[in-house]
């Protein structure tokens, strides 16, 4: 039996421990190290001790290793704890006056039960409540003692006219803040599937997933939403009608081309059990051969767990585009140029300041 050497670099241990987690048996001692390192620097160490838990192996592990996974595993387990508890919270305020409201990432694994959802690192709760209330919302989670995040004028603005959610809001003494968005997507994106339209069954939790990771973010770290999607549709995967469901509503909501990118990806990174009918079907959305060409150049690179060691980090001009990618594509540009230069400005007095 071969042995995993230490030599080999901390992302590729990591992506072969979540693809085989078997593998961690046959670890030398010196690479263990680096492996957790990596996992806690991607915030998936909770979820490499649930892989190996699965696959009964933790116990095969060596002491000082598992020791460290159960106490990630309990650290998260409490924030899943905690994140529930303010779930129930918020709902109850809402309850009171006829608000509905759906559980988004996070808290709707939680919900739903899911092997890995209590692997995750929470730092919020995320909810989304029809466009019209959700005004009407905030005043009442305020006046049940939650507060605003201190921000200027111009972030507000930014918030309440371009967003797809307000300002974060947290009661005081708590460590989970609530996000609450009234529509997957910025109103003034490119992407602009409707709200109403999406129940968040597990097909929307997929597009919702592949959304946020593809198109709405810089990928800057973001290995572990690409666990989630390879959770979900290993998870999902199994039901009948699934994959058909994915690919009619990924069409009817002009989501093609996330849903595309997620599946691309992650048979690249994860070999996520992906059949190859539906491989064949997403083709349905793939871009332009130049931009496809780049695209999965740059997101399997990016993607890959970020190495602890190196710094500052590599591939930084690639980091740099698809920050700018994400903010086009969420702004038109006579609101996307005023606001990158502002934000410019702003890190560069941040900067002087802390000099």
């Amino acid at each position: 039996m071969n042995a995993y050497r230490a030599e080999a670099s901390a992302p590729s241990l990591l992506l072969q421990a979540a693809i085989d987690p078997r593998s961690m048996r046959r670890l030398e001692l010196s690479a263990w190290e680096p492996l957790l390192s990596c996992a806690r620097r991607n915030a998936v160490l909770a979820y490499l001790a649930h892989k190996a838990e699965a696959a009964d192996i933790l116990g095969d592990v060596p002491a000082a290793p598992r020791d460290a996974m159960r106490a990630a595993q309990t650290a998260a387990a409490r924030l899943a704890q905690l994140a529930l508890w303010e779930l129930d919270r918020v709902s109850r305020v809402l309850l009171r006056v006829g608000i509905p409201a759906i559980a988004l990432k996070g808290a709707a694994y939680l919900l739903r039960g899911m092997p890995h959802a209590a692997t995750r690192v929470l730092t919020d709760v995320d909810i989304m409540v029809p466009r019209e209330r959700i005004d009407e919302c905030e005043r009442e989670l305020l006046a049940a003692g939650w507060k605003g995040t201190k921000l200027d004028a111009y972030d507000q603005q930014y918030y309440r006219r371009w967003s797809h959610e307000i300002p974060p809001l947290q009661y005081p003494g708590r460590m989970l803040s609530i996000d609450v968005h009234h529509t997957i997507c910025p109103p003034v994106s490119r992407l602009r599937p409707d709200p109403r339209a999406f129940l968040f069954s597990p097909v929307d939790s997929v597009l919702h997933a592949a959304i946020h990771l593809f198109f709405d973010s810089d990928l800057d770290g973001r290995f572990r939403d690409l666990l989630d999607l390879h959770e979900m549709l290993q998870t999902f995967g199994l039901r009948e009608g699934f994959w058909e469901a994915l690919l009619r509503r990924a069409k009817e909501q002009n989501l093609g081309r996330p849903l595309y990118y997620a599946v691309v990806t992650l048979q690249a990174l994860l070999k996520t059990g992906i059949p190859e009918d539906v491989r064949r079907k997403v083709e349905q959305f793939r871009p332009p051969a130049a931009v496809d060409l780049w695209m999965r150049k740059t997101l399997t690179t990016l993607l890959t767990p970020v190495d602890p060691e190196p710094w500052p980090p590599p591939n930084r001009a690639r980091r740099w585009l698809m920050f700018v990618r994400s903010h086009w594509l969420r702004m038109p540009p006579h609101l996307l140029i005023p606001h990158l230069l502002r934000r410019s400005l702003r890190r560069v007095s941040v900067e002087q300041a802390d000099a």
